[in-house]
């Protein structure tokens, strides 16, 4: 099963990448726990990606999840396009409140950036993908792990010191 190999490609990359380098310092404990989901989106009618996207909103009760979109969005700018429908469907129907995203690619640019900035590898991933998080879960987290401010400085530093 195809599908297989790619959830299992994901899962090694949140292991041996963002948990290794502490890339996201809450992701170790919802790994530890094993409240994370894995959903291979299908298709590519982009209005039936949406719908599977809210479908996912409102059935899924698990602390977060991942949707990978294998096939859809080989190009990132074609990715960041569905990433922001997606967004403002969150603002659209109030589960702002209740949900974050955050885009993950194969490409992943931060504006401003020199396209070869090692930087842009905290949000590469092996396929396109949006993770899903409860934004409760997000709020205890920075609670308990006080100034986050420093994560992204801390994770730029690191990915250039290792190339």
């Amino acid at each position: 099963m195809k599908e297989y190999h790619e959830i299992q490609a994901t899962k090694e990359w949140i292991h041996n990448f963002i948990i290794h380098y502490n890339i996201c310092p809450f992701a170790k404990r919802v790994w530890d726990h094993q409240e994370v989901g894995y959903y291979v989106e299908r298709g590519e009618n982009i209005e039936l990606l949406i719908l599977s996207f809210i479908s996912k909103l409102k059935t899924e009760k698990i602390s977060t999840f991942f949707l990978l979109y294998l096939t859809q969005f080989p190009n990132y700018l074609d990715f960041l396009d569905f990433y922001y429908s997606c967004e403002a469907i969150l603002e659209d129907k109030d589960y702002d409140a209740e949900y974050q995203v955050v885009a993950f690619h194969p490409e992943y640019l931060f504006a401003g950036e020199d396209s070869k900035d090692p930087s842009h590898k905290t949000n590469r991933s092996p396929y396109p993908m949006i993770h899903v998080l409860r934004r409760d879960q997000v709020e205890k987290a920075i609670e308990s792990y006080g100034d986050t401010d420093e994560i992204p400085r801390r994770n730029i530093e690191l990915l250039r010191k290792l190339g």
